[in-house]
């Protein structure tokens, strides 16, 4: 079926030679996300006792739900660190990109009671998987798991809260051909798991009561809001706006749990006075993801965005939004990697760099932090229906240097209490930009 080809073997080894000044937990984190990793049966019964997927957001997997024989969607861990090793890596820590054991080299086992890591059936590392915290343990009175409200991402630094699992940016002339939002909560809603798709405001408040008020992890620094974007009224939203709507929430929460944490939000780009009233509601820091950089790219890739706001207008906005939230604290997302998906990306790695790197310098000239999550070719996305060859690592590599290099040029602050920096300290999981150093 069409989705994500074989890959071409290769030697992990000339990776390391020829990127000597890139960590080598940055190299294999990229090739992870960019091929998947599989998990055999043992691996699979030993992470059941963890915190496992809760696909809070996209599905983030290559292989269909309906591909997952050995119930890896209820198995498989939420993420996982890989650290040690022949190579004495640092931890590292990575987000579980499912996929067949034919079409990556990379699999988890359990050897003599013991995960580990293992390319082309050689040993690359341990494997550390994350307790589940405390309040995966209840369930709201009809029943549905705290974990289904908020997720416990970046190793539980993060908490993150999808309010609204569906994007009224829907049907050939709107969605993003990358993103599985809408299919993804169909599927997993068929798997009979609890997937709520529209969380109200009393019970979001309830669990990150629970969560930051009565049982905190010293770990707990942020929560992350998100949902599908929002432009036409309906009954389930109390015809509320995009703003209207979500505001209500950040207020609610900031009630119960004051001040003191972080609260990242991701919306829609939105004018500096839609701005402020997030922030005067209680949100930090903004996130309005540009997805993709390249003028035509990004109206055949995000043709909703594009009809309804514009690409120039979206990066205006996004530029100015940094005169509400500051510098650290406007993170618009790229999904990277997708510039080069057939059949509209460009042909050559070399030339997608170079797109990516004329959005960091001027995002970050500006002030923007951008961030940059590796593209997951999910077979529920428009792009997972055509043959997409994986994404050449060395595209991965350039774009994570030239990220770091321009980060340094402008001197900037890292991202607002989203993540430590730095190889053996960052908590990212979906990209390694923030693990080159710090």
């Amino acid at each position: 079926m069409p989705g994500k080809m074989p890959y071409t073997p290769y030697d992990l080894d000339h990776y390391f030679e020829t990127y000597r000044d890139v960590p080598k937990e940055v190299i294999i984190k990229e090739d992870l996300l960019r091929l998947g990793v599989s998990f055999t049966p043992e691996a699979l019964d030993e992470s059941s006792k963890f915190a496992t997927k809760s696909y809070y957001l996209f599905s983030y997997d290559a292989m269909d739900v309906e591909e997952m024989k050995k119930q890896e969607f209820i198995k498989a861990p939420e993420c996982f660190k890989f650290k040690d090793g022949p190579y004495a890596l640092r931890l590292s820590n990575n987000k579980s990109c499912l996929e067949q054991p034919e079409k990556t080299p990379y699999k988890v086992d359990c050897v003599d009671g013991k995960l580990q890591l293992f390319w082309e059936n050689n040993y690359l590392a341990d494997v550390e998987l994350r307790s589940k915290p405390p309040y995966y343990n209840y369930k709201l009175p009809d029943g549905t798991p705290y974990s289904d409200v908020a997720a416990s991402v970046f190793w539980g630094y993060l908490t993150f809260c999808t309010i609204l699992r569906s994007c009224q940016y829907w049907g050939a002339k709107e969605e993003c051909v990358f993103c599985d939002i809408n299919s993804n909560a169909r599927k997993q809603s068929k798997t009979g798991r609890p997937y709520l798709i529209h969380k109200s405001i009393d019970d979001v408040v309830t669990v990150l009561d629970t969560i930051f008020n009565k049982e905190r992890e010293p770990i707990n620094h942020s929560i992350l809001f998100t949902g599908g974007a929002i432009y036409r009224s309906s009954q389930q939203l109390k015809d509320k706006d995009n703003i209207d709507f979500y505001a209500e929430y950040i207020r609610a929460v900031r009630e119960k749990i004051g001040w003191r944490w972080t609260i990242h939000m991701q919306t829609t780009a939105l004018t500096e006075a839609e701005c402020k009233i997030l922030k005067d509601a209680g949100v930090n820091c903004h996130h309005a993801n540009i997805e993709v950089w390249d003028k035509e790219l990004f109206k055949q890739y995000c043709p909703g965005k594009n009809a309804k706001i514009g690409r120039d207008e979206w990066v205006k906005r996004v530029c100015d939004s940094v005169n509400v939230f500051g510098e650290g604290c406007v993170v618009p997302t790229f999904v990277s990697g997708c510039e080069l998906a057939k059949p509209w990306g460009f042909d050559k790695w070399s030339d997608a760099v170079k797109s990516m790197k004329e959005a960091w310098e001027h995002l970050m000239s500006h002030g923007v932090t951008p961030r940059s999550s590796s593209w997951v070719i999910e077979p529920g996305s428009v792009l997972g229906k055509y043959d997409q060859p994986p994404i050449p690592l060395e595209y991965y590599l350039e774009v994570d240097i030239a990220w770091y290099e321009t980060w340094k040029k402008y001197n900037l602050p890292p991202i607002y209490n989203f993540t430590p920096m730095g190889p053996g300290r960052s908590l990212s999981i979906n990209s390694g930009h923030l693990d080159m150093g710090s």
